[in-house]
């Protein structure tokens, strides 16, 4: 039986926000870069074909000056350099734009399956993937069996397509060999634009499948067991043990400001032992407030506390009852109290008065 404290516990629980938020933040995300390849390849071919015959005619154009330029030098290897530079940059011309269009379609992939994410955890140096013992465990586990039996697989599937789609053109290559100059060279961009969508498409479907089987891995990856679910709700919540003391804290020094407070109070009304409240009146400020108030144990000692510094203390259980319930500390009495606590502040006064 597994401890509930160790890391052997069954995770059943279904990741929390938290712990996907974490595990983004150090780039630990679903997605599958068969995916990612899949569209560069396909996006790629769909943009050849589409841009094929303008290629064609440039590179026309550009052997049909060439060979100009040839016939008219002077120098042999002069002219070849200068053809080979013409050749490049022409090549760059062509290409450039399939490349960036690529490299964009790859970029809108990973958009596409993660979002925009920008994390540097895993460019981090660590000691784990520099462990010889550790790379020989991983080269030999589970796992990096199952990514070379996926590898083999899918090259498979590519290859199996691939085959497919010479297979059937094997008719339309046999024609090459009957066709002179550029109709060859057309066949053959022909044949070989057909096979490569056959191609791209049986990629775009493993690369699809690739990126939902890489969802569920990592779904399951990031569940969590019962005991890690209450570790993470302590920490965001934090400990109820601590909390628990903070609030302990918190009720002693609000005590201890509340008996602080009545020496000077004006006077201590009370039920006459369930509840006692303090009011603190000055003559130039406002209404009566309640500086100190509390109930049972409590009220014995704020009782114990005003007699011990002559606070005179009176037993009006109505009022008692009124002012704990309604006023909250450091808040003036209601005004519907108001008259009943005034008789009370004049007799206070009165007895002070003959005193």
């Amino acid at each position: 039986m597994s401890s509930p404290q160790g890391g052997a516990q069954e995770k059943t629980e279904q990741a929390s926000p938290k712990r996907l938020s974490d595990a983004r933040s150090k780039g630990q995300v679903a997605k599958s870069m068969d995916l990612v390849a899949a569209i560069g390849f396909f996006g790629t071919v769909m943009i050849f074909a589409a841009v094929s015959g303008d290629i064609i005619t440039n590179s026309i154009n550009y052997l049909t000056q060439s060979m100009a330029q040839l016939s008219q030098a002077n120098s042999f290897e002069g002219s070849y350099g200068l053809l080979f530079i013409n050749a490049m940059t022409s090549f760059a011309g062509l290409v450039w734009p399939m490349l960036v269009a690529a490299m964009g379609l790859g970029v809108l992939a990973n958009v596409a399956q993660v979002g925009f994410l920008a994390s540097l955890e895993p460019l981090q140096p660590s000691f784990s993937r520099l462990d010889p013992i550790e790379g020989v465990k991983r080269m030999f586990s589970m796992k990096a069996l199952f990514d070379l039996l996926k590898a083999f697989l899918k090259l498979a599937l590519v290859g199996y397509a691939a085959y497919l789609g010479i297979r059937g053109e094997i008719a339309t290559l046999l024609l090459v060999g009957y066709t002179e100059g550029l109709g060859a060279l057309v066949v053959a961009g022909s044949v070989l634009m057909r096979v490569a969508v056959r191609v791209g498409v049986v990629y775009l479907v493993i690369g699809i499948a690739d990126f939902m089987f890489q969802r569920y891995e990592h779904s399951k990856n990031m569940k969590m067991s019962k005991h890690e679910v209450k570790e993470e709700h302590k920490q965001v919540e934090g400990d109820p043990q601590i909390k628990a003391r903070q609030r302990e804290r918190q009720r002693t020094l609000a005590t201890r400001r509340m008996f602080s407070e009545i020496p000077t109070a004006t006077v201590v009304i009370t039920n006459p032992t369930h509840f006692a409240v303090v009011l603190k009146y000055d003559e130039n400020g406002g209404a009566p407030v309640v500086c100190a108030k509390g109930c049972d144990y409590l009220a014995q000692r704020i009782i114990a506390k005003a007699k011990e510094h002559r606070v005179p203390v009176i037993s009006e259980p109505p009022v008692a009852r009124a002012l704990y319930k309604q006023v909250e500390l450091g808040r003036e009495i209601p005004i519907d109290l108001y008259r009943v606590v005034a008789e009370i502040l004049a007799t206070i006064f009165a007895q002070k008065g003959r005193l």
